[in-house]
């Protein structure tokens, strides 16, 4: 397991994995996705941890085929072809298609039914009057544009990353904040919080803001810290 896969895991289009490509950019073809040694994918996952790298021999076990809509070409019959399969309806996963299958329909191609000219017109009439679209198209033109693919319900941590050889890199923790900035009181000093970050909060600006008042009270700094003390005493 010394080739991987890196997988953009920040999205998906439909329930299709995206990886880096061979060229640049990200695609959700395998055979167009690069291939990276075990320290290069780690590398890239220790610099940016949505980049997740897959196990290649384990990614292509499971790898599905399917046709993105937007390579379809021309649809009916054609010369010299005697092998034709259908398309069903116009919905996608992401951007590919379903077909006509022996059980009814489905995105994974390989398991599309294959028809004569003639068997693939009398099913797709049969089709439209149960209320389904039907689009044939040539076997050799759907085979031409085909391609292996991955989807992410099929993605196994253990098995394809840490078990792969993966170390998973270490996440900086994030504290959470109150969003205030500290400041000094301009009148004694204190230190005194607020959500201006432009401006030091003097202690009746910062008691008031505390305590969601839309005013800032008037009392002077010796008396805010006196009415403290005696809060906290009792």
């Amino acid at each position: 397991m010394s080739q991987f896969y890196l997988r953009d895991s920040r999205s998906n289009v439909g329930r299709t994995c995206m990886f880096w490509a061979d060229r640049g950019g990200y695609t959700s073809s395998l055979e167009l996705a690069e291939i990276f040694t075990l320290e290069e994918a780690q590398r890239h996952f220790n610099s940016r941890h949505t980049d997740v790298p897959l196990s290649k021999a384990l990614v292509d076990e499971l790898a599905t085929v399917r046709v993105d809509c937007q390579l379809l070409g021309n649809y009916g019959e054609k010369s010299g072809c005697n092998e034709y399969v259908i398309r069903v309806g116009d919905s996608t996963d992401g951007n590919d298609v379903y077909w006509l299958t022996l059980e009814f329909k489905s995105v994974n191609y390989k398991s599309s039914a294959v028809f004569s000219y003639e068997s693939a017109l009398l099913r797709s009439w049969e089709l439209v009057e149960q209320g389904f679209d039907s689009t044939i198209y040539a076997k050799s033109d759907i085979d031409a544009i085909a391609r292996r693919t991955f989807q992410a319900a099929n993605v196994n941590e253990r098995r394809m990353i840490t078990a792969a050889g993966i170390r998973k890199p270490k996440r900086q923790r994030t504290r959470q904040t109150s969003g205030k900035t500290r400041g000094n009181c301009p009148h004694c000093g204190a230190i005194t919080w607020g959500f201006n970050p432009y401006e030091n909060y003097t202690c009746a600006e910062q008691y008031s803001e505390r305590n969601g008042l839309s005013f800032v009270v008037s009392d002077t700094c010796e008396e805010l810290k006196a009415s403290k003390a005696r809060r906290k005493a009792a």
